[in-house]
């Protein structure tokens, strides 16, 4: 399905923006339309400082940027998401450098991720993709809200905007272990990891923490929404086999968006939509009603349980972290 055109008068302009995993595909794509539609300053995060600051000088060069927003200030943070102390240590450098220099945050696009086929453990000791696309990003995404309630204006209130999937319709909840066995740490064993569908039940957790964050969190706080771009033509799948690679891309030709589109969708998420967008499921630029699989009976026995291991999680690597909320 094709992806609708931005509105011509979607801006961007003097607005604050933080785009995680902006060297490549999406990210990049985003950060760049953002600078193009007037955000300075954005800052952009990749696991590397070398290949951040690449990322920078291109988007700085771009015509269209030097045209309409010749000003714009872009700056690179180094941010390992497969690590605790990846994540915490950006958010110091990341807050401390704003109070410095008493610069707000109105825009944070959580668009760091990853996709596996094969069991892996994060140094934490978590399963590599449930690290990275829940735990990480739902840390981040707790650490960046006091700097972001603090923008809010007659104009704007803050966004934070997860990037999620749709195949998070592909998987469930269903068949959880006991309730004297931690759902999240029963994850991490090899025999519970399903190449086909751990990247979906990533997605699927982050859905349901976001809906319980915005339980907590009102509109008039901070506007919170995730967006899905629908499939797009993206390195997201760099580390799965080659077999499936040529299924995967096959896929995209046939049914596929430019990344350029898919950035379109990430920047409608922040600039085109208002409160009634909290808590729900941006898709190819419409707001979605959630499938059964985030609303049904399974999800909703589980969410509070799920809730609760994870804020035992983050707690424990960053204490008080709830106090955020």
């Amino acid at each position: 399905m094709s992806i609708t055109a931005l509105p011509p008068n979607t801006t961007l302009q003097g607005r604050s923006v933080l785009i995680t995993g902006a060297n490549v595909g999406l990210g990049f794509s985003a950060a760049l339309l953002a600078l193009q539609l007037g955000a300075s300053p954005l800052y952009i995060t990749c696991r590397s400082a070398e290949k951040g600051k690449k990322a920078r000088d291109e988007l700085l060069a771009d015509p269209l940027v030097k045209k309409k927003n010749p000003r714009a200030i872009v700056k690179v943070y180094e941010l390992e998401m497969s690590k605790w102390d990846g994540v915490t240590s950006f958010a110091k450098k990341f807050l401390d450098d704003r109070q410095a220099a008493s610069e707000a945050l109105d825009i944070a696009i959580l668009n760091a991720g990853m996709a596996n086929l094969e069991h892996e453990l994060a140094p934490t000791g978590n399963e590599m993709v449930l690290q990275v696309n829940y735990l990480s990003t739902a840390l981040l995404s707790l650490l960046l809200l006091p700097l972001l309630k603090k923008s809010i204006t007659t104009e704007h209130t803050a966004r934070l905007t997860f990037i999620t999937s749709g195949s998070h319709k592909s998987t469930s909840l269903k068949h959880p272990p006991p309730n004297d066995v931690n759902y999240l740490t029963s994850l991490n064993a090899k025999k519970t990891f399903s190449a086909m569908n751990r990247y979906g039940l990533s997605q699927l957790l982050l859905i349901l923490f976001l809906r319980d964050l915005c339980e907590k969190i009102s509109s008039d706080k901070v506007i919170i929404n995730n967006v899905c771009p629908g499939m797009i033509n993206t390195s997201l799948d760099r580390k799965v086999p080659w077999i499936m690679v040529l299924v995967i891309w096959a896929w995209k030709f046939t049914s596929g968006n430019p990344v350029e589109k898919g950035a379109q969708c990430y920047i409608a998420a922040v600039a085109n939509v208002g409160p009634e967008s909290h808590g729900l499921w941006y898709q190819r630029m419409m707001l979605t009603s959630y499938s059964d699989v985030v609303t049904g009976p399974e999800s909703k026995v589980l969410r509070e349980r799920i809730w609760g291991e994870t804020m035992e999680q983050l707690r424990k690597i960053s204490p008080g972290v709830d106090k955020n909320i």
